[in-house]
């Protein structure tokens, strides 16, 4: 059955948490909202004597949030690029050490009520690259990646009030 009030519409705010267990500090605006995606490679089990795979089982699964981040603060950029270091005003960038955080995302359910993904450990994954132009606002892209921890890689709850 088709149920028109399921259907989602909105935007959900993203958080970080560096180091993991400290506060949960907001990136701000965002460009194009926050995007979660999750995939997983998987092999099938086959026998010689069945035509179609008997089971199949996971091999590798990966987690993705990415957005684009509005608000070109230092705390955002030092949070998006892999290899950074903030001390103050300045970001040193160089050192291969990477930072461990957890994301969280907050929108909407279908009821109206919170809904919270929460991963407790990830790191900045891919390119960050930042664009200053006459009359267009600067974005720091970022691509955050679940790693494996102690608990649930992820967890999707739904509030009830």
């Amino acid at each position: 059955m088709t149920v028109a009030t399921n259907v989602l519409v909105g935007v959900a705010t993203l958080s970080f948490r560096h180091p993991v267990g400290g506060t949960w500090v907001g990136v701000g605006y965002t460009e194009d909202g926050v995007t979660f995606e999750y995939s997983a490679d998987t092999a099938d089990i086959e026998t010689e004597e069945e035509t179609f795979p008997i089971a199949r089982v996971i091999t590798k699964e990966t987690l993705t949030v990415t957005c684009n981040m509005a608000e070109s603060s230092l705390n955002n950029i030092d949070k998006a690029i892999a290899g950074s270091v903030l001390a103050g005003n300045t970001i040193t960038i160089g050192g291969g050490r990477i930072k461990e955080m957890s994301i969280r995302i907050v929108g909407r359910n279908p009821a109206g009520f919170a809904r919270t993904i929460e991963i407790p450990l990830a790191t900045a994954t891919g390119t960050v690259g930042m664009a200053y132009r006459k009359g267009a606002k600067t974005v720091v892209p970022v691509s955050f990646q679940a790693l494996r921890g102690v608990g649930p890689v992820c967890t999707i709850t739904d509030s009830t009030v």
